[in-house]
């Protein structure tokens, strides 16, 4: 489409826009917040993580009768149980505000992309409604999700921007993930235009819109792990949005929010009972002990397996100690008081053996006998 017939399009859409602005709060939209999962390397488990492709769909519906959508000012998204968001900043290193923020040129997608190359964490697409008329839609925006670190309390954030080569509008959102809820703010669009789809992506396939010079995929595979409850398991997606419209020479609210409630979406999925393993990482004690008299060893215990290590004991020459269970890839550490034999001088071996539930292993350390 020539420039000129681009502003055409869009002026009409204004005019509509405007004279049906009244009609729009009364569209009966309903809204649909889906995730899908898939594992990146090998099987699901009940408890241990595993890294997953996340796929987010927020989508807004309306009758056919209807001429006009309310625009999506935010999407509230609460995901499956098991799942969680592992930003690496070795691997992806955050996008800083420094490097990309709300006063940056947002309608120069390539440079908004190489501004944070190492961040990239995941792409999606986008449609919208011109100006809310459903008689002009188009599927060309792009999205590119960044690593923004963590706030304070260690909760994943990312920035989200999004650009359409139709407009030449790009606008940048911003999203935090307290527990299972990711809460996404939309900023107002050209014309007060309405999101009819966003779908993201993390990791995602290779977005390549060279036609924009835009070429970025997640580069962090590890970014979203989860886990299924059991053998014949359900997620469960539960999402709420925000509808309403804004003055389009202001961005003042117009009108009101309308709140509109997702149906709970599901997927099926297996989780396997995995095994748990045991493995001592450290042994921190006495370099020398009086013969027979015990020392305080302090042993640091992890479980590397793919289920929880359960009612787990280290045992040592006089010593017995409960630990409780220990996660998969998660430690504790233990202080143990071990008696140490041997003849005056010698160095002693001093052997600790932990068990759990169907796990076992031991750990020999040498002490020298005063």
């Amino acid at each position: 489409m020539s420039f000129m017939k681009k502003i055409l399009v869009l002026s009409a859409a204004v005019v509509a826009s405007l004279s049906l602005a009244a009609s729009a709060q009364a569209s009966g939209e309903t809204v649909a917040g889906t995730t899908h999962i898939t594992s990146l390397n090998g099987p699901l488990y009940q408890t241990a993580p595993r890294p997953v492709n996340l796929d987010i769909r927020a989508e807004v519906s309306t009758p056919d009768s209807a001429t006009t959508v309310l625009p999506m000012k935010r999407t509230t998204i609460t995901f499956p149980a098991g799942m969680t968001f592992n930003p690496n900043n070795k691997v992806t290193p955050p996008c800083t505000d420094q490097k990309l923020n709300d006063q940056s040129d947002l309608s120069n997608a390539a440079a908004i992309v190489n501004a944070c190359p190492k961040s990239v964490v995941g792409t999606g697409t986008a449609a919208i409604y011109i100006g809310k008329q459903k008689s002009v839609l188009i599927d060309d925006p792009i999205l590119v999700v960044f690593n923004a670190g963590t706030d304070s309390q260690g909760r994943a954030k990312l920035k989200i921007y999004g650009y359409s080569k139709f407009t030449n509008v790009g606008i940048l959102m911003h999203g935090t993930l307290k527990g299972r809820v990711l809460d996404v703010a939309i900023p107002m669009l050209s014309l007060d235009s309405a999101v009819k789809y966003f779908e993201l992506q993390i990791p995602g396939p290779k977005l390549d819109r060279q036609d924009i010079g835009v070429v970025a995929q997640g580069l962090d595979k590890n970014y979203v792990h989860a886990t299924c409850p059991s053998a014949n398991g359900v997620w469960t997606t539960n999402s709420v949005f925000e509808l309403g419209e804004r003055d389009p020479s202001t961005g003042n609210p117009v009108g009101g929010t309308t709140t509109v409630n997702s149906p709970p979406t599901t997927q099926n999925c297996t989780g396997l009972a995995g095994k748990a393993k045991l493995k001592v990482v450290k042994v921190k004690g006495p370099k020398a002990v009086k013969r027979g008299k015990k020392g305080v060893f302090r042993i640091t215990i992890k479980d590397p397996g793919t289920a929880t290590a359960k009612n787990v004991v280290v045992r040592g020459p006089g010593a017995k100690r409960k630990v409780g269970n220990i996660a998969v890839g998660r430690t504790k550490t233990v202080k143990v008081k071990a008696k140490v034999k041997g003849r005056k001088g010698s160095r002693a071996k001093v052997k600790f053996v932990v068990t759990g539930k169907g796990a076992k292993t031991t750990k020999v350390v040498r002490v020298k006998v005063k």
